[in-house]
């Protein structure tokens, strides 16, 4: 076999491959996904959607019991956490495109409703903190001491660990059969 035909071969070669994987990508695994519909807020960074539960990805809100104190007494931080998302959700129908399952099963999605990133939104106003994502919007609230920011308060994911509660890691999708691929081909 001459050097020429082996040079054409794998040429060949390497072009089928790349063809195999823009194939995969473009079929995708199914974890972009959107859903949309009317959501209930379980808590300040988790809801349901057409019976799903799901968490919102790049933040991390108080929990529920999680107390805050102000100047002036207690503040139930988580609670009001809550009650903004889902007021915040009540400004029309809730949009999330699915990043993929974190290990409790629950979809890690980026949700909007009336054009407005909820995550963005809940660490822009102090009720949230920055969990892999919206850094930005964090500094802001911290420098104009809003919500959380004004308070003495225990990151999230600290208070969970000081009361007995498993300690989540940053919210990662998992990467699903095509990402798994492009892992292996150092394409991620």
């Amino acid at each position: 076999m001459s050097f020429s035909r082996r040079m054409r071969d794998v040429g060949v070669a390497v072009a089928m491959m790349v063809l195999i994987v823009l194939i995969i990508v473009r079929l995708g695994d199914g974890s972009a996904e959107t859903i949309s519909g009317a959501a209930r807020a379980k808590d300040g960074d988790s809801i349901t959607l057409d019976g799903r539960r799901i968490r919102l990805i790049g933040m991390d809100a108080p929990e529920m019991s999680q107390l805050c104190k102000r100047d002036d007494g207690e503040w139930r931080c988580g609670v009001a956490a809550r009650s903004r998302l889902a007021e915040l959700m009540r400004a029309g129908p809730v949009t999330c495109r699915v990043q993929g399952k974190d290990k409790y099963d629950r979809l890690l999605s980026r949700c909007e409703a009336n054009g407005v990133d909820l995550g963005e939104r809940m660490v822009r106003e102090g009720l949230a903190v920055a969990y892999g994502d919206y850094e930005h919007e964090e500094q802001l609230a911290k420098a104009e001491r809003k919500g959380l920011w004004g308070t003495t308060f225990d990151v999230p994911q600290d208070w969970r660990r000081m009361n007995g509660r498993q300690p989540e890691g940053i919210h990662t999708a998992e990467p699903g059969f095509v990402g798994r691929i492009l892992g292996l081909l150092g394409l991620d």
